[in-house]
C-alpha cells in the first residue's frame, strides 16, 4: 500500500507540472495574441491617420460623429471649387478643376471619371448641379457647359447671359436658375437660353435659396428676394456683402464675410447665431438633416440643434483645419469637401 500510495502521489505531481506547464503556455499564447492585435490595431490606427490626412471627399453617417473618408478613385492631387458637390436622387457628382467631373459609384465605393471637355477644363469649371437627367458645370471663364450622355459630348449654353463667370446653380419649381458676376438668371429650356432675373452688369450673385414662395439672392450688395416668377425685388443686409444663402423649413441663413446671420421672418429682421463658431471667420455652407443643422467652416464642421444657437464641433476624422467649401445631404449621408485652402493672413480659429 505505502508503494502504491507513492506511485499515485508521483502520478499526481507529474499531471500538476503538465497543466502548470499547459497553463504558462496558454498564457503566452494569449499575451502574444494580444501584442499582435494591439500592433494589427496600431497598424489601422496609422493607416486611417495617413489616408484621411490625404483625404479631400469625406461622408458622415451618423450625423458628424464620425467621418469617413471617400476620396478613392480621384488624384492624388486636385482642386475643388465653390459649388462643386451635385446631388440628384440617385446620383451624387463632383466638379474637379483639374480632371473635370467625377461621379460616386457605390458599388465599387470609389469615384468614376466622366469624360470632361478639354474646353471646360481650360476655363476652370466650379458649380455643379444635375438637372433633369442633364449635366450642368459652370466655369468662371467660359459660362455654362451641358451634357446629356455623360460627358460623351459637351454644349456651351452661354445665350442671354452678360458674364461667363458662374457663382451658382439652383433648381426652384423644377426650372433651372444660375447666379454669375452680372446678375441672376433662369434657363429657357424650349429656347436654349438664358433669361435676366435680376441684376445688373456688376451684381455679383453668391447665393441661391428659396423660401416660403420668395427667392433670395446672396450679392456683393447685400440680399435682395421677391416672389417666385413676380421679379418684385427687395433689398435687405445692404450694408453687408453674402458669399452665399440657404434655408430650411423654418429658417433663412445670411453668410456675411465675417457673421453668420439667420432669419425666421422671410428676411425682415436678422440675428447674429455667430456663437461657437471661429471668431471672424465665414461659413462657407449651411445645411439641415433630420434636427441638426451644419455649418461648413474653415476649421471643419459645427453642428447645433435646430432650436440650440451654440455650434459645436464635429470634425471627428476630419483633417486638422480642414476648410469645409462644400456640403451636400445625399439620401440621409452628410458629404463635404475641401478645396486645399488653407487661413489666409490674420484668420484665426480662436472661439
Amino acid at each position: 500500500m505505502k508503494i502504491r500510495y507513492t506511485t499515485i502521489r508521483f502520478s499526481l505531481s507529474i499531471m500538476f507540472l503538465v497543466n502548470l506547464y499547459s497553463c504558462k503556455s496558454d498564457i503566452a499564447k494569449n499575451e502574444r495574441l494580444k501584442v499582435q492585435k494591439i500592433h494589427a490595431v496600431e497598424e489601422v490606427k496609422t493607416s486611417k491617420t495617413i489616408d484621411h490626412m490625404n483625404g479631400v471627399i469625406f461622408f458622415s453617417l451618423d450625423n458628424g460623429i464620425t467621418w469617413e473618408n471617400k476620396s478613392e478613385g480621384l488624384p492624388t492631387t486636385i482642386g475643388l471649387g465653390l459649388g462643386a458637390i451635385a446631388v440628384s436622387d440617385n446620383q451624387l457628382g463632383i466638379s474637379t478643376k483639374d480632371k473635370g467631373v467625377y461621379l460616386f459609384d457605390f458599388q465599387k465605393n470609389k469615384w468614376v471619371n466622366i469624360p470632361t471637355d478639354k474646353q471646360v477644363l481650360d476655363n476652370n469649371p466650379g458649380p455643379l448641379i444635375f438637372f433633369k437627367e442633364g449635366i450642368y458645370v459652370g466655369t468662371q471663364t467660359g459660362g455654362v457647359y451641358f451634357s446629356n450622355n455623360r460627358g460623351k459630348t459637351w454644349t456651351n449654353l452661354n445665350i442671354g447671359l452678360d458674364s461667363p463667370t458662374i457663382r451658382k446653380f439652383t433648381v426652384i419649381d423644377n426650372k433651372l436658375y444660375i447666379g454669375t458676376n452680372a446678375g441672376f438668371y433662369s434657363f429657357n429650356e424650349l429656347q436654349n437660353t438664358w433669361e435676366l432675373e435680376y441684376g445688373n452688369g456688376s451684381l455679383q450673385v453668391n447665393g441661391i435659396t428659396e423660401y416660403d414662395g420668395n427667392i433670395y439672392l446672396g450679392t456683393n450688395k447685400g440680399l435682395f428676394f421677391s416672389p417666385i416668377g413676380e421679379k418684385e425685388w427687395k433689398q435687405t443686409l445692404d450694408d453687408r456683402t453674402l458669399h452665399n444663402i440657404s434655408s430650411d423649413d423654418h429658417t433663412i441663413y445670411a453668410m456675411t464675410y465675417n457673421v453668420l446671420l439667420s432669419s425666421t421672418d422671410k428676411g425682415l429682421n436678422w440675428k447674429n447665431i455667430q456663437e461657437g463658431l471661429p471668431a471672424e471667420l465665414y461659413t462657407f455652407n449651411i445645411i439641415k438633416n433630420g434636427k441638426y443643422v451644419f455649418a461648413g467652416q474653415w476649421d471643419g464642421v459645427y453642428r447645433k440643434d435646430a432650436s440650440n444657437q451654440i455650434w459645436k464641433s464635429y470634425s471627428n476624422g476630419l483633417p486638422p483645419e480642414f476648410a469645409i467649401a462644400n456640403m451636400k445631404v445625399y439620401k440621409g449621408m452628410i458629404v463635404v469637401s475641401g478645396n486645399q485652402r488653407k487661413l489666409k493672413e490674420g484668420m484665426t480659429t480662436n472661439k
